[in-house]
């Protein structure tokens, strides 16, 4: 209807005023064809970009935020395992030992009868000396495991071991079957070797040494020292074993008795 009337619809794209003020720019291109050909023409009529030498504050600020939420988030985590290793240095409060009952009431399962037994002890109560080891003579004191035990009987006996750092147990071969609990030290800092597996272990971690096998304990901080509870269980045999030579020693105690009376 236009064409009939005389009036004709105009073909040009209409590109919106460039903001130069705000960097923005157009691109151009040089066509093959029609007016092209005698200069450039506008790639994109209806797109604006901003030029190389323009810096968009929103899209700068933006990516600022976010690097900075990052790196609070990291730190927020760093503080949060150092305090979770702080807290294997904290000594908590204890019950004066004075006052405290280590003894009960139990039924003694050999006899069958009610005995009283030592089954409580406070983290004072435990005497740690360090471990003299073959072949580490020229090891300083300071870096020489510490051991003490709380229990000991027949069946089992169990204790606490300290690891300084860069402290080695010596490796060694098992009697009885060795349970450890790996209660403080540096993350993935303790060395275990059984036979000739190796394990990184951390706070929280267990592992345990079968009887007749060889073991070597390391801790690899040079900081903080490795602390772990063990227990020895002890097998039948190995019961009968220790009641044999015990009695071994009570024959020969009495025979020099008598021997020393005739």
């Amino acid at each position: 209807e236009d064409d009939q009337e005389g009036v004709r619809r105009s073909k040009r794209k209409r590109c919106p005023a460039t903001e130069w003020w705000n960097g923005t720019v157009r691109e151009v291109q040089r066509r093959k064809s029609g007016v092209g050909v005698f200069m450039p023409t506008i790639k994109s009529p209806g797109k604006v970009k901003y030029g190389k030498h323009f810096i968009n504050i929103d899209e700068l600020e933006a990516k600022r935020k976010s690097k900075r939420a990052k790196q609070q988030k990291g730190k927020k985590r760093g503080r949060k395992k150092k305090n979770q290793e702080d807290d294997d240095d904290e000594d908590e409060v204890e019950e004066d030992a004075k006052d405290f009952k280590t003894k009960a009431w139990v039924r003694d399962y050999e006899n069958g009868v009610e005995a009283q037994m030592t089954v409580a002890k406070l983290g004072s109560m435990i005497s740690m000396d360090h471990l003299i080891q073959q072949g580490m003579s020229d090891v300083p004191k300071a870096q020489l495991p510490l051991a003490g035990k709380w229990f000991e009987t027949l069946q089992f006996s169990s204790g606490q071991l300290i690891l300084p750092p860069k402290a080695v147990k010596a490796r060694e071969v098992s009697v009885s079957t060795e349970i450890f609990f790996v209660i403080g030290g540096a993350s993935k800092s303790l060395q275990v070797t059984v036979e000739k597996s190796v394990f990184l272990l951390s706070k929280g971690s267990t592992f345990f040494v079968p009887p007749d096998n060889e073991y070597e304990l390391k801790n690899l901080s040079t900081e903080k020292p490795a602390r772990l509870l063990f227990c020895l269980v002890r097998d039948q045999r190995q019961i009968e074993q220790d009641e044999e030579e015990e009695e071994e020693v009570e024959e020969k105690s009495s025979n020099t008795k008598k021997r020393k009376r005739k």
